[in-house]
């Protein structure tokens, strides 16, 4: 018999997919040199090595030196037609620049998993928020890795029989998983950048965008932002649709 999600391992949820080895940074990088870096091995997120040893400690997202940027270059400007990034000040200060104090934020914590143990307590943070862990084999037969929510996804749709109490016909709302909340969504006459603006300020990943008739006709998310750098940052404020293209 199957043996349910939560007495999985990280090692078994992700023994079908090889891991990339992980990129990982000095805390004394440069908010450039992070970026640059995040473009140069197309990632959307950075861990962080503690000052005072090779232990990670935190991991920097695209989307917390995105906000940075914003911030430093167009400042309240609401509908900026431009982005000159090497405006902005303290673009070759330490990468803590960027590392928001804020609990609800992802930067400046880190959930760590042993790569050999059940995932369960792991599952109980990513329903509080936590999007992302870090995987150490204490045994130290597999380097570090980051086990995301996307894996754990990944891993239900092949192998549904890990939740055995879930009948996956069933609707949302059935399984209580439907709030009736409003949805969060951006237009397809706003630029990227406004979209971005409104996700961190709803502290969102994704969000959805829709023409004047309410129609769905894409998603945005941190992951666009892949492969971003100060050459092509300017393109934020093109259309969204344009910049997703």
């Amino acid at each position: 018999m199957a043996s349910n999600l939560v007495e999985k391992t990280p090692n078994e949820l992700c023994e079908a997919t090889k891991k990339p080895t992980l990129i990982v940074a000095r805390p004394t990088i440069t908010v450039r040199e992070a970026l640059r870096m995040m473009a140069n091995h197309n990632i959307v997120s950075l861990p962080i090595y503690s000052h005072h040893s090779d232990n990670i400690v935190t991991i920097v997202d695209i989307v917390d030196i995105l906000n940075y940027i914003i911030k430093e270059a167009v400042a309240d400007e609401k509908l900026p037609s431009k982005i000159n990034s090497e405006k902005a000040r303290n673009l070759d200060s330490q990468i803590e620049a960027v590392m928001t104090l804020d609990s609800d934020q992802e930067s400046y914590r880190i959930f760590n998993t042993d790569a050999n143990e059940c995932i369960k307590n792991t599952l109980k943070a990513y329903s509080k928020g936590i999007h992302r862990s870090l995987v150490i084999d204490y045994n130290n037969k597999i380097p570090p890795y980051i086990l995301t929510q996307s894996d754990i996804i990944k891993y239900i749709q092949a192998h549904p029989e890990c939740l055995p109490t879930i009948d996956f016909k069933s609707s949302l709302r059935s399984l209580g998983l439907f709030k009736g909340r409003n949805v969060v969504t951006g237009y397809d006459h706003e630029t990227a950048l406004n979209v971005y603006r409104r996700m961190a300020e709803h502290k969102l990943t994704g969000i959805a965008i829709v023409n004047r008739e309410r129609e769905l006709v894409g998603n945005l998310s941190a992951s666009d932002l892949r492969g971003l750098s100060y050459e092509s940052i300017d393109s934020l404020v093109s259309l969204v649709l344009e910049f997703l293209a």
